[in-house]
């Protein structure tokens, strides 16, 4: 029952699993056998305690011999004899490289990788990269013309490392960096259009066509300005952190400045413990153009003062907002001053700030997506407990 199926239909079938799970299909048939002996997705984890090492290297003898296609080739290293085991590395990666591999992957934690000899292969569009030290750039010039995303994990990574990878691969198109050591200056490329930065500093982006976004991180970094029509990242995510005596009127600054290069964002998250005073006169003093729109604003706080909520309304106008706290006080304050700020926009007998001003209504929810009343800043339904999720949709 099992050869009905067309070869080709088998292969795809094959390639829709991991390598391991494809290896346990082969006793279904001598067809499906045969179908898995061409499967143009490898995947090897190298262990020398359980003796995997000849084998890896006899099926990649196969590949080279036959001259089999291969799309996608994963390596991985655990407990190997690390030094011992670099020679065939060396060789299965070449024999992947001349049979044509478009999707490299290599988790390993001293294997100095050959990148110039990889980024030489014509054919490779995506490299994935954990731990791996790559052997130095300096030592030759590589115009991959071919690669089109770069993602880079747990390395230690000199200010000119990616820049210099940029620089040799002018089309790329997305960028990765997760849990990277060192402190990079400036990414720049004018090919860029997704980038995801989680926990690696950076102090500067300058990619004008950037169309997506994602940044986890505690310092905020200077971006440039985005190009395009709308001006507008996509589904961008940007997570920040504070140490505490740096949340201030000059972070908000920072942040206002950040957020304005694009029109509109789709995700901020803030996180703090706490903040220091925030002078509003600081504020009131920096001139940049219109308050930036925030489609989401995910907000955890425990204590702030009480200009927080006004220097952070300043920085940004989200549509929705989400508040996440473990003090009372802290919401409660958090309330109070929403419902000031819209009341002082309805009303004539004083004059009111500039962002006080443009709040025009606010609609409040618990974590039940039930409506809750404001009445001068107490939710007249009940009383919040602890941990309390509460949302603001707001029209300004």
């Amino acid at each position: 029952m099992a050869d009905i199926l067309p070869e080709c239909l088998i292969q795809k079938i094959l390639c829709c699993l991991s390598f391991k799970e494809a290896t346990r299909m082969t006793i279904l048939s001598k067809t499906w056998l045969q179908e898995w002996s061409t499967l143009p997705n490898l995947e090897f984890t190298i262990n020398c305690w359980e003796g995997n090492i000849n084998t890896a290297n006899a099926t990649m003898e196969r590949y080279r011999k036959g001259k089999i296609p291969i799309q996608k080739f994963e390596l991985l290293e655990t407990f190997a004899n690390s030094h011992e085991d670099f020679p065939l590395i060396d060789k299965w990666l070449d024999i992947a490289l001349q049979n044509g591999v478009k999707h490299l992957f290599l988790n390993f934690k001293s294997y100095p990788m050959p990148i110039l000899r990889i980024l030489a292969a014509k054919s490779l569009r995506k490299l994935e990269v954990q731990g791996s030290m790559p052997d130095s750039l300096s030592s030759g010039v590589v115009n991959c013309k071919s690669l089109r995303k770069l993602s880079l994990s747990h390395l230690r990574l000199d200010e000119n490392m990616v820049q210099t990878l940029l620089n040799s691969c002018p089309f790329i198109v997305s960028l990765i960096l997760e849990y990277c050591s060192g402190k990079l200056q400036k990414i720049k490329s004018d090919s860029l259009k997704v980038l995801k930065i989680h926990h690696c500093g950076i102090e500067e982006i300058d990619a004008p066509n950037l169309v997506s976004l994602d940044y986890v991180g505690n310092q905020i970094p200077e971006l440039n300005k985005i190009a395009g029509e709308s001006n507008q990242l996509e589904n961008s995510k940007i997570r920040l952190g504070c140490i505490n005596n740096n949340l201030n009127a000059a972070w908000f600054c920072k942040l206002r400045k950040f957020l304005s290069n694009s029109s509109s964002w789709s995700h901020v998250s803030l996180k703090f413990m706490n903040c220091c005073e925030i002078k509003m006169k600081d504020l009131q003093m920096d001139h940049i153009g219109s308050t930036p729109w925030v489609d989401v604003l995910n907000v955890n706080i425990q204590w702030m003062n009480q200009n927080f909520v006004d220097a952070l309304l300043w920085s940004c106008h989200p549509r929705r907002l989400n508040l996440l706290s473990n003090i009372t006080p802290t919401i409660t304050h958090f309330i109070d001053r929403l419902v000031f700020m819209k009341n002082s926009s309805h009303s004539t007998s004083h004059r009111s700030l500039p962002w006080h001003s443009q709040l025009k209504e606010i609609k409040a929810f618990d974590g039940k997506n039930q409506s809750l009343q404001l009445i001068s800043g107490e939710l007249a339904k009940r009383t919040l407990m602890e941990g309390e999720k509460v949302y603001f949709l707001l029209d300004w």
